[in-house]
């Protein structure tokens, strides 16, 4: 193990555990978030609700007993990501009563036999439970679309491939969930992410073109593995709400190009160091959620306050809850205590905000596929 790792990894332990917590609530007072505005008096103004979008990128993986990831990149065949995985999740989700967005990587449609029955049954269980279903992509970790297409890909990120590479992976996606879910799942299919959050301007209008309704790719001021197949790049967005994706610059706000909604996932700094709304930040996850509470403007619009996790950092091989979902209930229990807060899907905040009613709600029947 590199030493980097193990660093992070003790890092990671240390501040996990309750002096650790202590000390980072200690010095929470270095999470900031810019560009929220300042003017927005809670207290004076009317006010809609504060949403909380709990979005799982659901894959392949678990957490290793040293506290490890095993990404879907290392190991995509590691379903137990998906059955174990979603099923702690929603143990914890039903508990508090609290809706969530999981952006499916079909990968796990290349399982077999009884692990493909488990993951299956976990999906529909989600959706029959009132939780909308996305869609995710690792492309080069992805067999279920390399084997639909015929073909190898070698990056995850959106960037090393044509718009009509990106188009038929989608496309390919799509029909993916169609056969293993039926009709029905695949009609309500409007939300989406890109793997390691790596949209780009060709991939927002391929969304455009199969009718995507929602993007939550975006993590505005943050970009990262330049120099390699999982390049993102976020990092000239300053934006935190809601805007309409372009499909001649992916990062621009102000234009009127098409009709995807970019709910961007949360993001702050902790002493200059930029970071996602995570509950792997625990105690800066909570102070995050404050900073936007108090500051982000709802007098004419709910607030989507969107939430990154992973259905495989829920999870240790054997079926146990991780670290990191303890502290996503935590982080539950925190934000219920706040008036006006909700937590719902992204098809939800995106009906309460950018539409009255979208056809039918997020459930399927067990019977289709």
């Amino acid at each position: 193990m590199k030493i980097s790792l193990r660093l992070k990894l003790l890092l990671y332990k240390f501040f996990s555990g309750n002096f650790g917590k202590k000390l980072l609530k200690a010095i929470s007072f270095g999470v900031k978030v810019k560009n929220l505005g300042s003017n927005f008096n809670p207290k004076n103004a009317k006010k809609r609700k504060f949403f909380v979008v709990i979005t799982v990128d659901t894959e392949s993986g678990y957490v290793n007993s040293d506290e490890r990831r095993v990404w879907q990149k290392e190991n995509p065949n590691a379903f137990v990501g998906y059955y174990y995985g979603i099923a702690n999740l929603l143990k914890i989700l039903s508990k508090h009563n609290a809706k969530a967005t999981f952006f499916l990587s079909t990968q796990c449609f290349s399982a077999k036999s009884l692990e493909y029955e488990k993951i299956r049954n976990a999906i529909i269980n989600a959706a029959n439970n009132g939780h909308e279903i996305g869609l995710h992509l690792h492309p080069d970790s992805d067999f279920a679309i390399q084997k639909k297409l015929f073909k190898k890909f070698n990056a995850t990120s959106a960037f090393f491939y044509s718009y009509k590479e990106k188009h038929e992976i989608i496309k390919s996606a799509r029909e993916i969930i169609k056969e293993h879910l039926g009709k029905n799942a695949e009609k309500k299919l409007i939300s989406f992410r890109w793997g390691n959050w790596a949209l780009d301007t060709e991939g927002a209008k391929a969304l455009q073109k199969l009718d995507f309704k929602i993007d939550s790719s975006a993590t505005p001021g943050i970009k990262g593995h330049l120099n390699d197949g999982m390049k993102y790049d976020w990092s000239k967005v300053k934006y935190h709400y809601p805007w309409k994706l372009s499909i001649t610059d992916y990062r621009a706000i102000n234009h009127n190009n098409s009709g995807i909604i970019e709910m961007p996932i949360a993001t702050f700094s902790f002493f200059g160091l930029n970071l996602r709304a995570d509950p792997l930040y625990s105690v800066l996850l909570k102070k995050a959620f404050m900073e936007y509470y108090l500051k982000a403007d709802r007098a004419k619009k709910a607030f989507p306050f969107v939430v990154i996790t992973h259905s495989s950092e829920a999870t240790y091989k054997d079926g146990n809850i991780a670290q990191t979902l303890k502290d996503l209930e935590d982080f539950i229990i925190f934000a219920k205590k706040f008036e006006d807060v909700r937590f719902v899907s992204l098809r939800e905040a995106y009906n309460q905000n950018f539409r009255q009613s979208l056809i039918g709600g997020n459930a399927l029947t067990a019977t289709t596929k």
